[in-house]
């Protein structure tokens, strides 16, 4: 996920605005999330001797603080050195000869003074700021960022077109550079609702229109164009050949059925496969390519369409 948008920002105000206890709740959930159940120790219910939790594989104690955002420079890095000096003692004396690395995380940028005072307590020692933390957030699973947005307080507007355009990068990212471009030939076009008529028993066609006019009415399709336009013409092509290419090897049936092979392949792949809001923007890209002709019929022959609008 890029999170060079509004949801990075809210995840940063967010972040930043926990302190005390409850950052290092937060920081224990996100650990918990990147590093999984047996990855990483929760020990907050013992006394903890300078040790908020440990990273197993990376035989790592971290250790967190929170400070208010109002402090000024000076009264913050006095409290940093106090905290880490304080926290480092005692993970020194209880943890150091089974966990030789130690890290403290804070709620706010790494200040310069930081890492010269950690340095001198251990040279495996680092600390993880508000960037790293993010970039925590960044990698993880699509519905792992929704749990972790809803216990920040997040709202779901925000994550929206983020799900869109993660779908889209998991796409390119798995897709290859090809030589031929898929060109949308005006002539070829066949309007909505009679490509449902082909591509659908007669008991289906309701429910897919029902789907479509969903899809459209919410904004989901314009969304999908909108954001096909933010990518250079070579990055479409290699998500339209993507897209055709596992219609055709990992699906089988009628459309319908292919249709929903398909999106639960992408859901299984790229999400998870409880997660309805990312197969909510899963179903809007593969409509609105077969609203554009890329995949199924748009001829009473059993032909395959090829053609799309860029």
């Amino acid at each position: 996920m890029i999170m060079n948008t509004p949801l990075q920002n809210r995840f940063e105000t967010q972040l930043k605005a926990l302190t005390g206890f409850d950052f290092q709740d937060m920081v224990i959930k996100i650990f918990q999330m990147k590093y999984g159940e047996t990855g990483f120790t929760d020990i907050r219910h013992q006394k903890d001797k300078g040790n908020d939790g440990i990273v197993e594989s990376e035989k790592r104690i971290i250790a967190c603080y929170g400070p208010e955002e109002t402090q000024n420079t000076a009264k913050r890095q006095k409290g940093f050195e106090t905290k880490a000096k304080g926290d480092f003692e005692q993970y020194k004396t209880h943890w150091q000869a089974q966990y030789p690395n130690w890290s403290i995380v804070i709620n706010h940028e790494i200040d310069p003074q930081y890492d010269k005072i950690v340095k001198e307590l251990n040279d495996k020692s680092s600390v993880v700021g508000i960037s790293q933390l993010l970039t925590m957030v960044a990698n993880l699973k699509n519905h792992q960022r929704r749990q972790l947005g809803a216990h920040l307080r997040i709202e779901a507007e925000f994550f929206s077109s983020e799900y869109l355009r993660e779908f889209l990068d998991d796409l390119l990212q798995t897709s290859k550079i090809r030589d031929t471009s898929i060109l949308y030939d005006s002539k070829s076009y066949v309007p909505a609702r009679k490509k449902m008529e082909l591509n659908y028993g007669s008991t289906e066609i309701q429910d897919a229109i029902n789907e479509f006019e969903f899809l459209s009415e919410s904004g989901a399709l314009k969304q999908v164009d909108d954001m096909m336009s933010c990518y250079e013409d070579e990055e479409i092509d290699r998500m339209k050949h993507r897209i055709l290419y596992d219609y055709s090897n990992q699906t089988n049936g009628s459309f319908k059925e292919r249709l929903k092979q398909l999106s639960e392949f992408y859901l299984g792949k790229y999400s998870s496969n409880n997660d309805d809001d990312y197969l909510h923007y899963i179903r809007a890209v593969l409509i609105n390519l077969f609203e554009q002709c890329l995949i199924g019929l748009k001829q009473s022959k059993n032909n395959d369409i090829t053609s799309s609008r860029k």
